[in-house]
């Protein structure tokens, strides 16, 4: 019985990490490939850019609710119900004809990472015994981050060799080995302690706010005057009531007594400014690489490599030196790190050498590495264990809203610029900007570590 007990255990692990593999894919691997989908169906770069914009709209709304759901019908069901969603919007994007498609593609796409990222963290902790739960997290971020590192590599080389479609359909048998793997060997669990509530209204408003501000930033030269001040005032109201809902419901998607705390909130505004970041780069920068400087995509997923493999091989170098009355060095030297990147990326041109842009990544990758995991440490040692779930769930769900106003704010700038690369260089700008905001933030944390035994929200 126990050697049964390990070999379902293990199988159980396996289909759990090639789902985590398939989610740290979506995204690197479709970024990559945009300069070829435009080129092959004739989509301009702002459709394009409304493509991830709804990715990341729906990650914001769906992410906290879908781990309430997890916890109330069970983690196994909700992870096998994401994996399809994920599995339909890679067949739908490999077969797409044009933007209505891929858009569908990103939405499903966008729902299904929502359901895997938190549901696959409890399944991984919920596969090992208390004493080796530290070991489930580490398996969980090594697969994600593996996956985001081979992404950019893997997609330029479909891209070049194959077609960008098969950069969507390579991550359909992750999606179904994983999901025969859970089906098969996975053993269902709930939480049984907590509050069962769903913030379906907070869920509603969240996403409101966000697509009231999206369409104004990203339209805002295709709206009236009347219809851009029925947007803003739609995402200031909604913004409101959310923030209203959130003190009087018992269990809201964005909790006040945590955004109270100053180094959750510090750590929280600290990730959002460094997912901004990220989310335009790995957008802008293979179509700057592509179009701009007329690289291959081969070329151009080898020189993303240089943001993605610091970040996989310095991880656990920072985990290992950090502690958290330093968490505020960690953070401020990454920011500092990502200010010089953005300042060399200010000078990218069509001639610009290939040493030169590497060094570039390899800064930037190094600045991701140095905030990651710190940011992430810092503001869940603010509460007590037993609610650590619930601080990640408003933690990331700050990063996915820093993700999404990056790409409507940064693609935006870049968009309306007469040239690519004269866009481009002030888009940097904004990065090298929300690079000090991110220094500034870290200094929030420049104080002595809370005991999570003693805190309390």
């Amino acid at each position: 019985m126990g050697r049964v007990f390990l070999y379902k255990r293990f199988f159980s692990l396996v289909g759990i990490s090639l789902g985590c593999i398939a989610m740290g894919l979506v995204f690197t691997m479709v970024t990559i490939s945009i300069p070829s989908i435009q080129k092959s169906l004739g989509i301009p770069l702002r459709q394009m850019q409304w493509m991830m914009i709804t990715f990341g709209i729906i990650n914001c709304a769906f992410l906290v609710t879908s781990g309430r759901l997890a916890d109330i019908y069970g983690r196994k069901k909700i992870f096998l119900l994401g994996l399809g969603f994920s599995g339909i919007g890679m067949i739908l994007g490999g077969l797409s004809q044009g933007i209505g498609t891929l858009i569908a593609s990103m939405c499903f796409a966008g729902l299904g990472n929502a359901i895997l990222l938190p549901v696959s963290q409890a399944m991984m902790v919920m596969e090992f015994p208390e004493s080796q739960k530290s070991r489930a997290v580490a398996i969980w971020a090594s697969t994600v981050a593996y996956a985001m590192a081979m992404g950019p590599l893997v997609a330029g080389s479909l891209s070049k060799f194959l077609d960008w479609r098969w950069v969507f359909w390579s991550m359909i048998p992750f999606f179904v080995v994983s999901l025969l793997f859970i089906l098969f060997f996975t053993r269902e669990s709930k939480n049984m302690v907590d509050c069962s509530k769903l913030d379906l209204k907070g869920m509603s408003l969240i996403g409101l706010c966000l697509s009231s501000f999206v369409i104004l930033t990203t339209e805002f030269k295709h709206l009236s005057l009347f219809l851009m001040a029925i947007f803003a005032l739609t995402g200031v109201l909604s913004f409101w009531k959310l923030w209203k809902h959130s003190q009087c419901f018992s269990s809201p998607i964005l909790l006040p007594e945590l955004i109270k705390k100053k180094k959750f909130l510090g750590a929280s505004i600290a990730s959002a400014c460094l997912i901004f970041i990220v989310w335009s780069i790995f957008f802008l920068l293979p179509i700057f690489l592509q179009s701009v400087r007329q690289l291959s995509s081969l070329t151009t997923g080898l020189l993303m490599l240089g943001i993605t493999i610091p970040v996989v091989l310095l991880s656990p170098i920072v985990g290992r030196k950090y502690q958290p009355q330093r968490a505020w060095i960690f953070i401020s030297l990454g920011f500092l790190f990502l200010a010089f990147s953005s300042i060399l990326q200010i000078f990218f041109s069509p001639v610009s050498s290939l040493l030169y842009i590497v060094f570039a990544t390899l800064l930037y990758g190094i600045g991701y590495a140095l905030i990651c995991g710190p940011s992430t440490t810092a503001a869940i040692a603010t509460v007590p264990p037993y609610r650590a779930g619930i601080a990640s769930g408003t933690f990331v769900t700050f990063q996915e809203i820093g993700g999404t106003i990056g790409l409507a704010c940064v693609v935006t700038i870049v968009r309306i610029n007469v040239s690519l690369d004269a866009g481009f260089q002030k888009g940097s700008y904004v990065f090298l900007l929300i690079s000090f905001i991110g220094i500034l933030c870290s200094f929030l944390l420049k104080t002595n570590a809370v005991n999570p035994k003693t805190s309390s929200v």
